[in-house]
């Protein structure tokens, strides 16, 4: 059993309104363990979400609509659930005394136009709605192939209703609710694809699933398990991530919500290393991430200056190398505190050759280390989020005795 989420509403559609409600219904299947294979969001047009609901009763027997259930000539919704279904729209006396009796409790008379909202699909179970004015409703498709319940678009009814009403309504019908239970382990600096070629066989596995999504310069690997009890989809979970630690190794830093900057900056406490850092790459920003996650302590030097003239200075040195990573060594080892860890993010260099290079050095423990970045650097937010991710995981390898050089992180 699976189900399909159908949004109705032109707003959807030009992006005056942000979706939620699919986000929020779709967390509460997952607590039931019933699967979501598709969203569709569709504009209120009553031939348009006619097809997309025939579509969806193709492909999923439980199909739940948002939206379109109420008062005015644009909520298209309740014809277009009766057309896919098979079945005559008619009018609910029933629903109609309840819709005034809403109306009644804010102190109003029921408008003529609220009467369109006692239409349902012939034979359609309702599904009453004490937080609201739009009446809600099942209806089976005649031709067998699964049902649609019809939900509102006001994001307080909706939970409401989900809540309350459907949830129960689908763990009946499913006969019992099952586990869905997710883990996520995250990597940086080593590239989606690298990823997808260490753990790409474990992707086709059936249960649990392993899925990829990609952030700047982190990449995250989604273990997802289905299960009976909650015991049993966490020894599905962890057997996975036993199997994907074992292709990745160092390249996972940390899981479920955990930042780079947090893992580091928690390291150089546990290890009670500072950290000195020079930065004439990203202004200062890997140092106020550290700052920002509360590891100021652990900065031994915070130094972001503009050229490499400026870093020379600030750093303590003579003049600058003429060769990017020689001085970019230099740099780390300036700022390398006794017994800590030294940093050093260095931009293009606008001398000819080396006029697009960037680099990242890391001193101590152990020997400096240079990593080269690639030749088509440019100015941006995304590049610089991707070298502060860079760095902060040069110093996490340095920390645990994993640093390789040179290093290729594409």
């Amino acid at each position: 059993m699976h189900a399909e989420i159908v949004m109705t509403g032109s707003e959807l559609l030009l992006g005056e309104i942000v979706d939620t409600n699919s986000t929020m219904m779709a967390k509460m299947l997952r607590n039931i363990g019933l699967d979501l294979y598709y969203k569709t969001t569709v504009g209120d047009n009553e031939e348009r979400i006619t097809q997309v609901l025939n579509l969806a009763l193709d492909r999923s027997p439980v199909v739940i609509t948002s939206g379109g259930l109420g008062p005015t000539v644009d909520d298209v919704t309740r014809q277009a659930v009766a057309n896919a279904t098979g079945r005559k729209l008619v009018y609910s006396l029933e629903l109609e005394a309840q819709i005034a009796a809403r109306f009644r409790g804010f102190g109003r008379e029921m408008a003529d136009n609220n009467k369109r909202q006692a239409y349902i699909p012939e034979g359609a179970l309702p599904l009453p709605n004490p937080v609201g004015t739009a009446p809600c409703f099942l209806s089976e498709d005649m031709a067998g192939r699964g049902f649609i319940i019809s939900l509102p678009g006001v994001p307080r009814e909706l939970e409401y209703m989900m809540t309350h009403t459907v949830i129960p309504l689908l763990v009946e019908r499913m006969g019992g609710a099952k586990i869905i239970k997710a883990r996520i382990l995250r990597t940086c600096a080593v590239g989606e694809s690298n990823v997808d070629r260490g753990i790409g066989d474990l992707m086709i596995e059936r249960n649990p699933t392993v899925g990829l999504s990609a952030h700047a310069g982190q990449t995250d690997v989604r273990i997802t398990a289905k299960a009976e009890t909650e015991a049993e989809a966490d020894a599905l979970i962890a057997a996975m991530e036993a199997r994907v630690r074992e292709r990745l190794g160092v390249a996972i830093y940390g899981v479920e919500k955990e930042t780079v900057p947090e893992v580091v900056g928690r390291l150089l406490v546990e290890k009670e290393l500072k950290l000195g850092v020079v930065d004439t790459l990203t202004g200062g920003q890997l140092a106020r991430e550290l700052i920002e996650s509360g590891f100021r302590p652990v900065l031994a030097a915070d130094l972001a200056p503009i050229t490499p003239a400026e870093a020379a200075s600030t750093a303590g040195l003579a003049a600058a190398p003429a060769e990017g990573a020689a001085f970019a060594a230099a740099l780390a080892q300036a700022v390398t505190p006794a017994g800590g860890i030294g940093l050093a993010l260095l931009g293009p260099l606008s001398n000819g050759v080396e006029d697009r290079l960037t680099y990242i050095a890391v001193s101590g423990p152990g020997e400096v280390k240079v990593s080269i970045r690639g030749r088509n650097f440019q100015d941006t937010d995304h590049v610089r989020r991707w070298m502060v991710t860079q760095g902060l995981d040069w110093v996490r390898r340095a920390m645990v005795g994993q640093l390789t050089s040179p290093v290729d992180w594409n």
